[in-house]
């Protein structure tokens, strides 16, 4: 027994030698100080298991699906990171997404698709030409309040990943207002789904984009996404989104509480800016704000009445004092400046009450009993304007202004929710409100169509009530969409602006300037896309930043 434990022990010995030599050996150029080894093991191990967190402000827009979403732009971004459509749009322009490449037919009526084959619903669905074909005629059957597909004819199935679009004609937006607008929800989960719009339980969320939802506080108005580690355009950069409402974006953002502000105020953001402490980005301001007629007032109906109203107003009075620098003037012929399809040949209204004066002279309107307010026919020009809460500033230099020309207004302030529902439903006689969806293809000069059209874009801009009416118009605005010669095209928006100009069916009085102010020491990449995102909404919010930014922390 004795002598078994000894060779045993000779044995171990030995193996304790060959180890020692092995280790000094693998540690030859590696320091000896132990600590400092923990240490960076420690490290390490942190980083690669610290997640990610992006945080930015926002604001509640609903349970973030298809139908249950607010009509609101950025509404429509939430959806946009869980749903994609066949293409998309970058800051330079139209780029491939669920379709990596496509053709159209020699009458341009007919448009086929090519499928990334790798794309995937986050429930582990393969994403085919299936899903496409009934996403578009889902949105069909259930308008949707973004896009509308009355433009197609037909969807028809090549293969799997293969997909042909029929239009009834040609049209010459639709890459980009309808291939790049449908959202493609999955088959397997919409086709029995018959009321969208009560459609909001976990299956409803369930798309084919960047990042997936993980929670929506309803009372909070906050969101949590995670990222879709099997997206087929790459891993996102960030593993959560978390959108958030602030009462002071500039102090959370100096805080630390959020990475990134949308909601800053635009003399706070030049603050920051000068500061040097944050980044801030500017874009083209594809928001306007702008006066909003009932045309069941008789004397609304006046273009000369509308003229003597601008005239009567100091746009750039206007946004220096009441929008504090952080808009840019509007333009008599609706289209920003900034916009390839800005036409600047369009009559114009400087500032001049006296000419005001004279247009509603010229019209009869008189101050009979010196109260310095205007009558015609027998009735004094009161009328009520409804606003936001938030835009009380702007009604009080608007209620100056047509004081001084004989024109007394009665401000009823609401909140923006109510300021939109009675817009749309015809339910007012002045507003004044704001919207994006203002960028982009001219299509969306359909808004000041009167007679049905083929046009694309949805009604979420749209006035309801007695609206404003030109053959001229609605016959231009018909041929520019089937128009694909860009320079004739031009020209044909260019008389659509003329005519918005000289008849004002709307006073367009500022376009908002749009600024993003955000920590690059932590996430960095954003960009403004050009023309908007998908119906031009205008933001740094473009889902693909979230694969192509960088994460610096």
């Amino acid at each position: 027994m004795k002598r078994l434990l000894s060779i045993l022990l000779v044995i171990v010995l030995a193996f304790s030698i060959v180890a020692c030599n092995s280790k000094d050996a693998t540690n030859e150029n590696v320091p000896q100080d132990s600590s400092q080894s923990v240490e960076n093991s420690a490290d390490e191990a942190k980083e690669s298991t610290e997640e990610r967190i992006l945080k930015i402000d926002g604001d509640n827009l609903g349970y973030p699906s298809v139908y249950t979403v607010s009509s609101k732009g950025r509404g429509y971004l939430l959806t946009s990171y869980i749903f994609d459509t066949l293409t998309w749009k970058d800051e330079t322009g139209i780029v491939p997404l669920i379709a990596k490449e496509w053709k159209v037919s020699n009458d341009n009526k007919t448009w086929t698709f090519y499928l990334n084959e790798n794309a995937k619903f986050t429930d582990g669905k393969e994403l085919t030409s299936e899903d496409v074909k009934f996403s578009f005629e889902y949105i069909k059957e259930h308008p949707y309040q973004w896009v509308s597909v009355s433009p197609v004819k037909e969807v028809r199935v090549i293969d799997k990943y293969t997909v042909e679009i029929e239009l009834n004609d040609i049209y010459a937006p639709f890459i980009t207002d309808i291939a790049g607008n449908v959202p493609i929800m999955p088959k397997h989960i919409w086709e029995n789904v018959t009321e969208p719009e009560k459609f909001n339980t976990e299956d409803a969320v369930i798309g084919s984009g960047p990042l997936k939802l993980v929670q929506y506080d309803k009372e909070a108005g906050s969101y949590i996404f995670s990222a879709n580690e099997n997206y087929f355009l790459g891993k996102p950069v960030i593993d959560k989104l978390i959108i958030s409402a602030s009462n002071n974006p500039k102090e959370a953002l100096e805080n630390g509480e959020l990475n990134g502000a949308n909601n800053i105020k635009y003399g706070e953001a030049k603050q920051l800016k000068e500061a040097g402490k944050f980044k801030v980005i500017e874009g083209p301001g594809f928001w306007v704000g702008r006066l909003y007629f009932n045309f069941a007032v008789e004397e609304f109906n006046i273009k000369e009445f509308r003229q003597a109203l601008y005239y009567g107003i100091d746009r750039d009075e206007y946004v220096t004092k009441a929008l504090k620098g952080g808009a840019d003037p509007g333009n008599p012929g609706h289209i920003h400046p900034k916009s390839e399809w800005y036409y600047k040949d369009v009559k114009s209204y400087e500032y001049n009450p006296e000419k005001s004066k004279e247009l509603l002279s010229n019209l009869g309107m008189k101050d009979t009993n010196s109260d310095g307010i205007l009558e015609y026919k027998d009735k004094e020009l009161k009328y009520e304007l409804i606003a936001s809460e938030g835009d009380i500033p702007q009604t009080e230099m608007l209620k100056k202004y047509m004081n001084d020309i004989g024109i007394d207004l009665e401000v009823k302030a609401l909140d923006s929710k109510s300021v939109d529902s009675m817009i749309k439903e015809g339910k007012f006689t002045l507003a004044l409100s704001g919207h994006g969806s203002f960028g982009g293809d001219p299509v969306l000069l359909q808004r000041f169509v009167s007679s049905p059209s083929s046009g694309s874009t949805p009604e979420i801009t749209t006035q309801g009530g007695a609206n404003w009416s030109n053959e001229e118009f609605n016959r231009i605005f018909e041929e520019q969409l089937k128009e694909l010669d860009k320079d004739k095209r031009y020209n044909q928006v260019a008389r659509l602006q003329e005519i918005i100009a000289e008849e004002l069916p709307t006073l367009t009085l500022n376009y908002r300037k749009i600024t993003f102010a955000y920590d690059d020491n932590i996430f960095d990449g954003w960009f403004f896309t050009k023309d908007g995102v998908a119906i031009a909404v205008p933001t740094v919010q473009n889902k693909l930043v979230f694969i192509k930014g960088t994460w610096n922390k």
